[in-house]
């Protein structure tokens, strides 16, 4: 077997050994936002169990809505939203929850499915669990809370379980030359940028990748699912991509 065949194979094995992970918890630490945020309560506390006493609070809006981004693709087995411990549940009650596709900020094409609807009433600390069957790889969840005047949102934490799924193809990614990810989710070789894109298009967990055409030929392709400003840095022999979202 030919030294090509033999990288082939160990990429090959690597990928499938991240993709066959079953039942993890795919949305801590990942890019949370909200409509808006009460001092002191950003929506990246609902992520994060050691905040669950008073988790994520909206300001007055209504609706209200609460949104992690996967930075990746997978398939949803089950979502669970925990009221806060310390009695501000209420502003959880008939929240519902829902997985997208795409950026509804951005893309007019985003497919959305519907999960579940959190009761009327909801005691401190209360677990609502959600079964999720979206027909298409989900990249969004997204809680939201209405009302017939403005209200707050309040999620004590949540949690997102599911497997990596494979995405729909990408042939675009906007080039930024002279910057390179800080934070890679996985380091690999590739003889060229294409290829390298290729590699993350493989992996469901990438969505942006780095690629030089002079670093060491075992690390000049890095994947990420995090390329935002404080993740990259300058580097003149370095070309970032970033996937367009609504492609």
């Amino acid at each position: 077997m030919s030294a090509r065949a033999l990288v082939t194979l160990a990429v090959c094995l690597s990928l499938t050994k991240l993709q066959n992970t079953h039942g993890e918890s795919i949305a801590f630490g990942k890019l949370a936002k909200q409509r808006n945020s009460y001092p002191g309560y950003p929506a990246s506390r609902a992520l994060n169990a050691i905040y669950s006493t008073t988790g994520s609070f909206t300001y007055l809006a209504n609706p209200c809505w609460w949104e992690v981004d996967l930075r990746g693709y997978f398939d949803i087995s089950n979502i669970t939203l925990t009221a806060a411990t310390n009695g501000w549940g209420t502003y959880m009650s008939n929240a519902y929850v829902e997985v997208i596709d795409k950026d509804v900020s951005l893309c007019s094409d985003a497919q959305v499915e519907w999960c579940g609807n959190v009761s009327s009433t909801v005691a401190a600390g209360e677990e609502f669990t959600f079964t999720c069957n979206a027909t298409f790889p989900v990249r969004f969840v997204r809680v939201t809370r209405r009302s017939t005047s403005n209200t707050f949102l309040n999620i004590g934490h949540i949690d997102v379980q599911g497997v990596g799924a494979t995405k729909r193809y990408r042939s675009y990614y906007t080039p930024t030359t002279g910057r390179k990810v800080t934070k890679p989710s996985m380091t690999t070789s590739a003889i060229t940028a294409g290829e390298c894109g290729i590699l993350c298009h493989r992996n469901h967990s990438c969505i942006d990748f780095s690629y030089s055409k002079t670093a060491s030929t075992e690390s000049n392709c890095l994947l990420t699912y995090e390329v935002v400003p404080q993740y990259s840095v300058a580097r003149n022999d370095w070309t970032m991509y970033t996937m367009d979202n609504c492609l």
